[in-house]
């Protein structure tokens, strides 16, 4: 039973299907042909073919033919159904307008180089005529030839037997004593004639100003000679001015006075100045 079920509602589904299938082809052609008259409107069928489909002449009789009479019934005038005319109103194309033009450029002038300025010419001046240079006439100088030996001039003797030496005076490092930069001083030693160290305390140093007035005996101090003197001076380096003078133990001046000036400098805190005899 159940095989025959399903053979028979087997048979039915296809005849469903082709049924809807018949349909939609209908439709589809209809649907095709209505398109088709409203694109094609001359391709229409004529109203006389409709008005025969629509009215009910089943003996194909030419009504025309029929001459009505009196017993019979006239037939109602049939309905005529324009046939529709399709309009199709013209599309309406804009007409180019051409855009109005920019305005003319107006052509810049060529500029013109202004003209050039002639110079003018410089007045001619005369040439100014040199005054004549005199010439002096040479005259004959009489040459003088030198007879023997070029005289050599000797040094001015001082009025003094004792004079500095020729690198006097110098300054040195404080190396006498252990005070180092604490310590300023003048120093030095007395040469006679034979550059030998005079004898001690044949002499003394004169050392005065800025506040000093002291006469050092020559040989009191050893550790610069034999002859050496000493004088300190201040206990801190400083730039000050003094004198120097070399006389006898009696207080007569045997040399000049020499200024000599310090300096503030911890490596120029010595001032030395020798005495040497010249006559």
């Amino acid at each position: 039973m159940s095989r025959r079920r399903q053979k028979k509602s087997g048979c039915g589904s296809a005849i469903i299907n082709l049924l809807v299938a018949l349909l939609v082809l209908a439709a589809l052609l209809l649907t095709c042909g209505f398109l088709t008259f409203l694109v094609f409107p001359d391709k229409a069928p004529d109203i006389n073919v409709l008005d025969s489909w629509l009215t009910p002449n089943p003996a194909d009789v030419n009504l025309e033919e029929i001459e009505p009479d009196e017993g019979m019934p006239t037939l109602a005038a049939v309905a005529v159904i324009p046939s529709p005319t399709v309009t199709f109103t013209p599309s309406i194309e804009p007409t180019w307008t051409p855009r109005p033009s920019g305005p003319t450029a107006t052509p810049i002038p060529a500029y013109t180089l202004p003209p050039s300025k002639t110079p003018t010419p410089l007045p001619t001046f005369p040439s100014k005529t040199p005054t004549p240079t005199y010439t002096p006439t040479p005259t004959n100088t009489p040459t003088i030839t030198p007879t023997g030996p070029t005289p050599t001039p000797s040094p001015t003797r001082s009025q003094f037997p004792f004079t500095k030496s020729n690198n006097s005076p110098f300054y040195l490092q404080n190396w006498a004593n252990n005070a180092g930069c604490g310590w300023m001083g003048v120093a030095g030693i007395v040469l006679d004639l034979s550059g030998n160290p005079v004898p001690a305390g044949q002499y003394r140093v004169h050392v005065w100003g800025s506040g000093i007035d002291e006469r050092p005996s020559v040989g009191g101090a050893p550790d610069y000679g034999p002859s050496g003197w000493e004088q300190f001076l201040l206990n801190k380096t400083e730039v000050r001015e003094y004198n120097v003078q070399l006389e006898t133990v009696n207080g007569t001046a045997v040399s000049q006075v020499y200024r000599v000036q310090t300096k503030a400098s911890c490596s120029q805190n010595l001032l030395q100045l020798d005495f040497v005899q010249n006559h």
